[in-house]
């Protein structure tokens, strides 16, 4: 019987690593203390700090298309664009935390960190690469609450204490009071 791969464990090692120090405290030393394994079982998953980061975006990118489908209840084909919006917000606010923020923001610095964050999105919403000056109203009220959400993730994460679960709530309600009395 084969044993369970490390990788999992090794992934939440780092989140962590970054959670308590932020991303400058992420070094392979720092990953393999906190999991308690040998830098030959890292190297033997992550050979490099690189490697090991492209596989935390792959992580964190899964987690939040779990969420997506978690809070539409289908996959994205067979959802609208305001049940996929919604499900968005939803997925937002009640599922990310403050230690993905750093990670999607370093992800522009490089494609391969990128591309997990783009299939999720371009998958739940491929209609994105639209231009906006194109876009009919009920799309420009998606993209809207999308960036909205988006904004109080970012928000929240700087906070020094989190909302409330019915602050958040709250805020979820008001930003899909964008999507009008069609959603």
């Amino acid at each position: 019987m084969a044993r369970p791969s490390a990788r999992p464990q090794l992934i939440e090692a780092a989140l962590r690593v970054v959670e308590a120090g932020g991303v400058t405290a992420l070094t392979l030393d720092a990953v393999v203390e906190e999991a308690g394994m040998t830098k030959r079982g890292l190297i033997y998953h992550f050979p490099n700090k690189h490697a090991l980061l492209v596989g935390i975006h792959e992580e964190l990118a899964d987690r939040i298309e779990r969420a997506l489908l978690d809070a539409t209840g289908r996959d994205p084909e067979g959802a609208s664009l305001v049940d996929r919006t919604k499900g968005y917000v939803l997925a937002s606010l009640r599922s990310l935390t403050h230690v993905e923020m750093p990670f999607i923001l370093e992800a522009a610095n490089d494609p391969e960190w990128m591309a997990p964050w783009l299939r999720v999105y371009r998958r739940w919403f491929p209609e994105g690469e639209q231009p906006v000056e194109d876009m009919d109203d009920q799309s420009l009220r998606c993209l809207v609450a999308r960036m909205a959400a988006d904004g109080l993730w970012g928000y929240e994460s700087t906070l020094a204490s989190p909302l409330t679960s019915e602050a958040r709530e709250r805020l979820a309600a008001s930003i899909l009071d964008v999507l009008g009395e069609d959603a």
